[in-house]
């Protein structure tokens, strides 16, 4: 028999990092959210144990925190000639599995594109001149300054740790003179 539950007002499929800065967003915003993961839960002392840092087997020959190839079909192809078909074997594209998604094994790095890099086609056209037809290279549609509060945004909530280079337009010491300007520090000092 079926068991009714009570109503929610907004239901994401997944819960990694993604769900999980929706979630933020729509609880403060006072809206009832249910967060759906097809994985287990994990907790550090079953899981993420210090004694598990270097099990090769668990980890990286059985793929103990990715998901299953079975579990869903993705399709692949390298251009729209090919056939798409099915991944069995994920190689560097690795999907975590359970809460957390692939959040739960990345390496803590996040790096920024730089200014030139959403501007591709422009940049080398300035720099080198007008660029064949056929090549693809284009600028996105987006640009740096526009995205610029979306990362300081995912840098506070992760809470990543650095030291800013271009602080504002000015060069900071210790820091990478030659990153896009931020508009804030990191919220952590740097790792050491």
């Amino acid at each position: 028999m079926t068991k009714q539950l009570p109503g929610v007002d907004i239901v994401l499929v997944g819960f990694g990092w993604t769900g999980a800065i929706y979630a933020e967003k729509l609880t403060a915003a006072g809206l009832n959210v249910l967060a759906l993961e097809r994985g287990p839960w994990r907790d550090t002392p079953n899981d993420f144990a210090t004694t598990f840092a270097q099990d090769e087997l668990r980890y990286y020959w059985r793929h103990g925190m990715f998901q299953e190839a079975s579990q869903a079909t993705l399709t692949f192809r390298n251009n729209s000639a090919q056939t798409a078909l099915p991944m069995r074997h994920w190689g560097s594209f690795l999907p975590g599995n359970g809460v957390g998604g692939s959040g739960v094994h990345w390496n803590g790095q996040t790096y920024r594109f730089l200014p030139s890099d959403f501007v591709a086609r422009t940049h080398n056209e300035e720099r080198y001149g007008p660029l064949p037809e056929h090549v693809t290279v284009q600028d996105y549609g987006v640009t740096y300054d526009e995205l610029e509060p979306h990362f300081d945004y995912f840098e506070k909530i992760c809470g990543i740790c650095g030291q800013a280079g271009n602080l504002n337009g000015e060069t900071v010491e210790g820091g990478n003179p030659f990153e896009g300007p931020r508009s804030d520090n990191y919220p952590n000092p740097r790792c050491r």
